[in-house]
């Protein structure tokens, strides 16, 4: 009689027990898996921030975010949407331009329906910034070719061929003064000729 009673006893009790005990399908969802990983030294910059769960976030929950802030604790580099992929969640990254630990601070709805948020951290090496650094173009210095003293002569040649035609056409000028003073000269040589050879002409 003492056992009956006491099973009668203890199997309301592990009933209530079992009901009082949280089901695994109505605990929050967990993240599982990120990329960059929690803590990591990374040599290359990476693109993105993805985060993995045990099951599908509320998409476009309210108050969803993923935030990523730099050393400096103020520049943000998160870049975009977030875009929701089943159990991943994930956002585009800005260039990162500083060598340093980078906080993931990231805020989802679970699957059922209580937010759930976190903090990750990741270290960008020195060499994976210069690495990522866009090349600057050299600017060499331009110097005169060949083909372009030639172009030099040219420019000042045209300059010293008016000077000779211009002396050219003086001194034409001048002989032709001459020729014609000396055709005057002659005519009044031979008027004066002939006039003294005229009949009563006195020499």
């Amino acid at each position: 009689m003492r056992k009956l009673r006491t099973a009668t006893l203890i199997t309301p009790l592990a009933a209530a027990a079992l009901l009082l005990a949280p089901s695994p399908a109505l605990a929050h969802d967990v993240l599982i898996a990120s990329d960059p990983e929690d803590g990591a030294t990374l040599e290359t910059v990476p693109e993105e921030v993805l985060l993995t769960f045990n099951n599908s976030p509320a998409e476009g929950g309210g108050g969803s975010a993923i935030v990523v802030t730099g050393p400096d604790g103020e520049t943000q580099y998160e870049d975009g949407e977030l875009t929701f992929d089943g159990p991943n969640v994930s956002v585009d990254l800005a260039p990162l331009d500083e060598a340093g630990e980078y906080d993931i601070s990231y805020r989802v709805v679970s699957s059922d329906g209580h937010p759930i948020q976190d903090t990750l951290t990741f270290t960008v090496t020195e060499e994976a910034i210069t690495a990522a650094a866009p090349e600057e173009p050299v600017e060499e210095e331009e110097e005169p070719t060949e083909t372009e003293q030639p172009a030099e002569e040219v420019e000042e040649s045209p300059a010293a061929a008016e000077e000779p035609a211009a002396e050219s056409g003086s001194g034409t000028m001048l002989l032709l003064g001459g020729v014609a003073t000396l055709a005057v000269i002659g005519l009044i040589v031979i008027l004066v000729v002939r006039m003294r050879k005229r009949p009563g002409s006195t020499e």
